[in-house]
């Protein structure tokens, strides 16, 4: 409800100020602070001069609002030509030359509402003060009241409220010099303080660029020093290897000890090395994570296997491995995983004299996945807790005494699982076990599974052996297809028993891999067919089930259980479908030990090995006569590897000859990318000196067509 207070005509310019007065005097008596009234009758005065200097007719109205918030309202109205321009003058860009505009924006921010509406035909201009809570018990009846009130008082001599306003405007202008002095003060501090900060920056950024230096040199020398490090320990751990294995003669059993305590303890050396530069890697945010799908029981079974050799140093435990077959498969980075896992397993082993060491996995509300490591071995105590997952970090502690380990596994686990998006903690109490709990997003941040339709069946290359694969899984499918991506074969991938008899009804593959469940229906029938038709075909099947005796009783040449590692499925392949022939390989390499440690692998009937001991002898070799392929190292005295590789890949005639890059170097980005234009596979030398095989470097032999073509055969429907 509004009541009407007074009204006023602007008739003389003695009404403006008139109506300056009565608004200060209607803003005391409704209780607002002297603040407010000045306010208040300053913008009524405003909006007041402006519709009797440009307008006719000028009326005011002053009104209480009942209804809460209380609120004075003051209306001003004229019969004006209006106010053109408005929206501009409110956005601050119109210019008059006889001062309209900023009197409005002005009266606007003294005011607590404001509306204006203007024509042709006049403006009429609403704005209101809210009075104070404390005073606004305003009834109808009080205001009436006041109504009459204001109505019989007799007005003031103009000239004293000129006083007034001229005092007002003192007033205003001595508080206006006092907030100017403070500040001017409050801007020397700020001066000074910017001043204190900005050399405080200086100093940060020289700290954080000296930081960054030495993060960077710390790299470079673990880079350089690990290549250093990781050469003699690849000879040392291989000649261990090839003592023990009494290739050049048997060995007493004192020394084969001694031999064994040598090769362990360059083992160690090398996990400290190893583990030291993926801590730097992660630091440095080299870490690349790959995401795929996988299985996590497919992952227990494969560490189940690696883990042996722990077992058989303490076969006083027991490794344990929940079932795991009805976990949904996961998709993040898989190494990274079996390498969190590998590494709690390890320990746990280690720590626990006789007992127990079980891993198990589960779901948590189908987003994450945590796995647990629990063992029944010596624990840790509460206030070592978060110590152990500190780097070069021991537990202080006499009953540990003997388990003494580089300090590098547990932080390496928290940064990986960190960046997977996870976390790892602890439970465990001195003298009764330890349980490791690993918690990561069941897919990888960014990642999403997605369903591919299989692509239309190739027909066989040429150049390569076919190899029809029936399995129902994609995922396992594109990991065949990976597997015999640079080999010899061609993988003709299809997950139908119909489709795969599609095929074979034009085509006839080498081998065939089977997966006996195949969706609802098993492939048993489609196994006997085949053998029928083609009895000589080399048949290899596949299960996750122990299918053995059924599988050899259908016509199988061989049963393999799931996973299929690849080494076991290409050896089997070549095994299966290929015969002998004579190659020559040269042998760059300027440490006579790595020499002589992979001409004794790769002593092979069918193999002619050459040897260079640096970049010049491989060059003068290379004019002689040229090689059907070159395994070649990249740190030599003369020349690197790199500058023999860019020499042969310049001339027409070595520029297609396949080239193994053999190395322990530590590679950057760019140098991969690099030798990938060259198309040099790359060997490191410690993944062969870990298990003293050949099979890398046979595999490879092959794969680039250094046999004899596969005897295939094409049949026509």
């Amino acid at each position: 409800m509004s009541i009407p207070i007074i009204n006023l005509s602007l008739l003389t310019e003695r009404d403006v100020v008139h109506t300056r007065q009565r608004a200060r005097e209607v803003a005391a008596e409704l209780g607002l602070d002297n603040q407010d009234q000045i306010r208040l009758a300053t913008a009524t005065s405003e909006i007041a001069r402006n519709a009797f200097r440009y307008a006719r007719n000028g009326k005011v109205t002053f009104s209480l609002i009942l209804e809460p918030p209380q609120r004075l309202e003051v209306t001003v109205s004229d019969s004006g030509s209006g106010i053109p321009n408005l929206d501009q003058i409110f956005e601050g860009r119109y210019k008059s030359e006889t001062g309209l505009g900023m009197g409005l924006i002005g009266t606007r921010r003294l005011m607590d509402e404001f509306h204006i509406e203007t024509s042709s035909k006049g403006t009429t201009v609403r704005m209101a003060k809210r009075i104070s809570h404390h005073h606004d018990t305003w009834t109808q009846r009080t205001a009436h009241d006041l109504s009459r009130k204001m109505q019989t008082r007799a007005p003031e001599n103009p000239y004293e409220e000129i006083e007034q306003q001229n005092q007002e405007l003192l007033k205003t202008l001595q508080e206006l010099r006092s907030r100017q002095e403070e500040l001017e003060l409050l801007n020397h501090e700020l001066e000074d303080t910017n001043r204190g900060v900005v050399a405080l920056y200086a100093e940060l950024d020289e700290r954080a660029d000296y930081l960054r230096r030495a993060s960077e040199l710390k790299t470079k020398f673990l880079s350089n020093v690990s290549h250093e490090f990781r050469t003699p320990l690849n000879s040392v751990i291989s000649l261990a290897r090839l003592l023990l294995e009494r290739i050049d003669g048997d060995l007493t059993a004192e020394q084969a000890k001694q031999v064994r305590y040598i090769e362990s303890s360059a083992r160690d050396l090398q996990e400290m090395v190893n583990d030291l530069l993926d801590l730097a890697k992660v630091e440095a945010g080299k870490i690349r994570i790959r995401p795929k799908r996988f299985e996590v029981h497919e992952l227990f079974s494969a560490l189940k296997g690696m883990l042996k050799p722990l077992l058989a140093d303490n076969n006083s435990v027991d490794l344990i491995f929940d079932d795991a077959t009805e976990i949904p498969a996961l998709r993040t980075d898989e190494g990274k995983v079996s390498q969190i896992l590998r590494n709690l397993i390890s320990n746990a082993l280690k720590f626990t004299p006789n007992g127990k060491v079980t891993v198990s996995a589960r779901m948590i509300e189908n987003q994450d996945i945590e796995f647990t490591v629990a063992d029944t071995g010596i624990g840790i105590a509460q206030e070592h807790h978060e110590d152990i997952f500190r780097e070069f970090s021991q537990v202080e502690n006499p009953l540990q005494e003997k388990y003494r380990g580089t300090g590098l596994g547990l932080p390496l686990c928290r940064n990986l699982a960190m960046l997977l998006g996870g976390t790892i903690w602890l439970e465990s109490e001195l003298g009764v076990g330890s349980t490791f709990v690993v918690r990561l997003p069941a897919i990888y941040v960014g990642e999403a599974t997605q369903t591919e339709e299989m692509s239309p069946l190739p027909v066989p290359d040429f150049h390569r052996a076919p190899v029809l694969f029936l399995e129902d899984n994609i995922e396992t499918l594109e990991l065949f297809e990976t597997y015999l991506r640079e080999s010899e074969f061609q993988p003709i991938l299809t997950s139908e028993l119909a489709q795969a008899e599609a095929w074979i009804a034009r085509h006839t593959p080498v081998t065939v891999v089977a997966d006996i469940y195949i969706g609802n229906d098993l492939s048993w029938n489609f196994i006997k067919r085949l053998r029928d038709r083609l009895p000589d075909l080399p048949l290899i099947v596949t299960s996750s089930h122990n299918e053995m005796q059924t599988a050899y009783a259908s016509g199988a040449t061989i049963f393999m259980a799931k996973p299929v590692d690849r080494d076991v499925l290409l050896t089997e392949l070549r095994r299966l479908t290929l015969h002998g022939g004579t190659r020559k390989v040269l042998l760059v390499d300027d440490n006579e030990v790595a020499r002589y440690i992979l001409r004794d692998l790769l002593d092979q009937p069918w193999l002619e090995v050459q040897e260079a001991a640096n970049g010049t002898a491989a060059l003068s070799a290379l004019k002689d006569s040229i090689p059907d392929a070159v395994i070649l190292d990249l740190l030599m005295p003369d020349f690197s590897g790199f500058e023999i590789l860019r020499q042969l890949r310049s001339q027409p005639a070595t520029k297609s000859l396949p080239v193994l890059i053999y190395t322990s170097k530590v590679l950057t980005d760019s140098e991969k990318v690099q030798l990938d234009n060259w198309d040099a596979k790359i060997i490191r030398k410690e993944e062969v000196t870990s298990r003293l095989s050949a099979k890398p470097f046979l595999d490879w032999v092959k794969s680039v067509g250094l046999v004899p073509e596969p005897a295939t055969r094409e049949h026509n429907a």
